[in-house]
């Protein structure tokens, strides 16, 4: 019908003089015949007739497509006008004119930019990004940046836009994630929600914030860049900044995801690190909300998974593993329990904002036993008592820091006039660089005096240790016993706090039966049993107390208190069950023990399992961390191999912990300052008896 309008309006002599001109109307009349043929036929149900409806259907498509129908008017007629010689270049730029138009589509462009600089000046939004492509949850979009558009901006973590909703309404989101593959560029965006956990919903026309839950995304879903001081208003950008996402979100770490449970949440890990360059490991620190209320994960596992972006082209990402700790209270420093998980989705920060001090740390060793990995949260021994007298335990490989955690466990201990009595085989409490280090050489009693020693060397192996008859009642035992109570009455007497003994530099002998003729000597568990059990009757002479006032420290445990399969006699297993008897019924005289061993499985589990406070350091054997198990649950005891130095999982009373924690401890230079040659150059007290 426009053909035939455009040809009836040209007078008699243009009419003439286009080409074609009859042609062009009877080909406009064809199209006009097969269309009224379509439109018949269509319902038809007769197959032939149906076929020469779709027959004309296609027809009408192709010859009545303006492309096509007007290319044919505006060539003839640019030819029939303009083809002489003296308006060949109006030819020839007619001809320009119109492969621009139909194969470059430079109109159609043109249209669009001016629309979207009209969209914009309504807006006040900047430049559009690109398209929302899908969600990854209910409130984390992907979008596909089209780099056409992006012209020289670079769209980066922490940046606001908004995704374009029905009726020029969108919502708020800050880019968390870029991914790139093949030249394409994928952005994350989570949106924004209230305290209510609504969506923040944002009129692109007004620029006003407005709060409503609902919310179905268009089609188009196109994004924009917000300029956060320029496109909203005072109310409108306070709003945004209080938000927690906007405001934490240099700690920002990912999102809470599906088969979360009431002890763990499982977390898609959009950030591995922080502004300060913190990484997520075993043992860091995050927080969310459950109710309103901050409350603290630690991270203990993780796995990789991957993703289709587009195609074949996949992204790895990883899943983080993150226990419960509870609520930090900062008046008490203690964990207190949270009762149930986090909503789904919900967004994970690093636990502690900015970096901790030099000052920070050293003022938390002198308060507390150590912090929660990477911030200044302290852990601090909540009942001095409960550490002495239900028992505490340090486990870990060798050189991984026991006897620095076990020497300022008695450091604190002493400090409320508790007795400490350590049992050493190695010598190493006792040197300038060990407990001496922490507590002050005057502090300590080495041993017995060496005179009580050569006596009993004297008294071993002399014939009138054997006695005729009864072997078993042969050798120097019980002249050891005798000393032994003595030396402990002295020291309980004396200005010192700690007694060491050295097992191995006691010459003591028994008899055995059916050997008529030579003593054997005492081994070290025999020994500890003896020096065990004269404390006990030491205590029990002193009464009964509800405090703490004697502490058994015992250091290789696994020597002086075997297991019973690891045993090489039956006096070693007699003397160790005397050991255990000692710790299970000291409590109510002030009496328990601290057990430190390297080798959990050789150590007596009656011992171990009357230990209410318990450190575990870093273990590789599997029976070490079976038993461990049982204390600290399968998921912290798999993460025990890959344990820190000077880190630690804690348990117990002693703590108030109710459930494991990994504890990244205090460093010895916050109680030894002055570097080891100096304290060895120190004069060293020399093993004198006690006055």
């Amino acid at each position: 019908m426009a053909l035939l309008i455009s040809l009836q309006s040209l007078s008699s002599q243009d009419q003439g003089l286009l080409l074609g001109y009859h042609w062009l109307a009877y080909y406009a009349f064809a199209v006009i015949g097969l269309a009224f043929i379509c439109i018949a036929t269509k319902d038809s149900t007769h197959g032939g007739v149906r076929s020469i409806s779709r027959v004309t259907y296609k027809l009408v498509e192709y010859g009545g497509k303006s492309q096509i129908m007007f290319s044919i008017v505006y060539l003839l007629a640019s030819y029939s006008f303009f083809a002489g010689e003296e308006t060949i270049g109006v030819y020839i730029t007619a001809l320009a004119l119109w492969i621009c138009v139909t194969f470059f589509d430079v109109l159609g462009k043109a249209v669009f930019e001016i629309t979207k600089l009209i969209r914009w000046a309504r807006s006040g939004l900047g430049d559009e990004l690109g398209s929302a492509i899908g969600c990854e949850n209910p409130l984390l979009y992907r979008v596909e940046v089209d780099h056409g558009r992006l012209k020289g901006r670079n769209p980066r973590y922490g940046d606001l836009v908004a995704i374009e909703m029905q009726a020029n309404v969108g919502s708020i989101g800050m880019v968390v994630d870029r991914k790139q593959l093949l030249g394409k560029s994928w952005l994350s965006v989570y949106i924004l929600t209230n305290e209510a956990g609504e969506i923040i919903k944002f009129d692109l026309r007004g620029k006003k914030l407005i709060d409503n839950p609902r919310s179905v995304f268009a089609a188009a879903n196109k994004v924009f860049d917000i300029d956060i001081s320029a496109d909203l208003s005072e109310d409108d950008r306070a709003l945004v900044v209080s938000n927690p996402l906007f405001a934490y979100k240099n700690s920002f770490v990912g999102y809470v995801t599906r088969d979360s449970n009431i002890n763990t949440v499982n977390f898609i890990v959009l950030r591995d690190h922080d502004a300060t360059a913190r990484e997520i490991t075993e043992g860091v620190i995050l927080k969310t909300t459950i109710y309103g209320e901050n409350t603290l994960y630690q991270v203990i596992n993780g796995n990789t998974r991957e993703e289709h972006l587009e195609g074949f082209d996949s992204h790895g990402y990883t899943v983080g593993i993150a226990r419960k700790l509870g609520k930090y209270v900062q008046t008490e420093h203690e964990l207190e329990t949270r009762k149930w998980m986090p909503s789904i989705y919900s967004p994970l920060f690093f636990g502690y904002e900015g970096v901790v001090t030099d000052a920070r740390i050293s003022a938390i060793a002198q308060s507390a036993i150590g912090r929660l990995p990477q911030t200044d949260l302290e852990i601090r021994i909540k009942d001095l008592d409960a550490i002495v007298t239900h028992n505490t335990a340090i486990l870990g490989i060798l050189g991984i820091g026991k006897s620095c955690l076990s020497f300022e466990l008695i450091k604190k201990v002493v400090a409320t006039g508790v007795k400490v009595i350590c049992v050493d085989i190695t010598n190493q409490y006792n040197t300038p660089e060990g407990l001496q280090a922490y507590v002050g050489a005057q502090s300590i009693s080495f041993d017995m005096p060496d005179a009580v020693k050569a006596t009993l060397k004297a008294s071993k192996d002399s014939a009138q240790s054997l006695t005729e008859g009864n072997p078993q009642d042969s050798g120097n035992s019980a002249e050891y016993k005798k000393a032994v109570s003595d030396d402990l009455k002295q020291f309980m007497e004396s200005a010192h706090s700690i007694k060491i003994y050295n097992p191995d530099l006691h010459p003591v002998s028994k008899g055995v039966a059916f050997k008529n003729t030579s003593l054997d000597d005492l081994t070290v568990a025999e020994k500890t049993r003896i020096v065990a059990e004269r404390l006990f009757v030491y205590a029990q002479r002193a009464g009964e107390s509800t405090t703490a006032k004697y502490w058994l420290v015992l250091e290789e445990a696994h020597s002086l208190v075997p297991e019973w399969n690891s045993v090489s006699s039956d006096g070693d297993k007699n003397a160790t069950n005397g050991t255990a008897k000692v710790i299970l019924q000291g409590r109510k005289y002030g009496l328990g023990s601290l057990t430190i061993t390297q080798r959990t499985a050789n150590v007596s589990k009656s011992i171990l399992n009357q230990c209410n406070t318990i450190f575990a350091m870093r273990v590789f054997d599997d029976t070490g961390k079976s038993f461990l198990e049982n204390y600290i649950g399968t998921d912290y005891a798999n993460t025990l191999p890959t344990l820190e130095e000077r880190h630690a999982i804690a348990i117990g009373k002693g703590l108030r912990l109710k459930q494991p924690v990994i504890v990244q401890l205090n460093d010895r230079k916050e109680f030894v300052p002055v570097a080891p040659a100096a304290i060895a150059a120190a004069p060293v007290p020399g093993a004198n008896p006690v006055p």
